[in-house]
């Protein structure tokens, strides 16, 4: 059961990881996140927030973009270096799991509620990988010392 734990935590921080890359490269390096009407991307460039005359609405994007991709590496990362080396430590901590949960839930709710459907799928796979691998780790007997 350990070893099922660990392989759908493995799994699902290489998802998030695959995915943050994967946004990052669209952020940067490709147009798969600009509008395809250019008469908006226009627009964009000269429209500011309320708040601050230099927050224009195309960097803001392209800065929440980069982020939300910083924030999927990351926790796609720690999530996998955890469960690749020090699977013991994270399986006698439920909250970095259940800190994963939560955040990968939010991401799904968020997706589900403004963004596209591929999102949504794509989130919801860790999700599901995530919440597996929590409740073997949460129904292994205590005193097993099983790597």
């Amino acid at each position: 059961m350990n070893k099922i734990a660990r392989i759908s935590t493995l799994l699902a921080s290489s998802i998030l990881l695959f995915f943050g890359l994967l946004h990052l490269h669209g952020t940067f390096f490709s147009t798969d996140l600009h509008p395809q009407n250019l008469d908006l991307t226009t627009r964009l460039k000269s429209s500011h927030i309320q708040m601050d005359e230099s927050g224009n609405l195309w960097k803001l994007w392209i800065g929440f973009n980069a982020m939300f991709s910083a924030g999927l590496i990351f926790i796609g990362s720690i999530n996998l270096y955890l469960s690749a080396r020090h699977f013991q430590f994270l399986s006698c901590r439920p909250f970095i799991g259940l800190l994963s949960i939560a955040t990968n839930a939010f991401f799904v709710w968020v997706g589900y509620q403004y963004m596209i459907s591929a999102f949504v799928l794509s989130m919801s796979a860790p999700l599901l990988l995530f919440v597996t691998g929590f409740i073997l780790i949460a129904g292994k007997p205590r005193g097993s010392n099983e790597k």
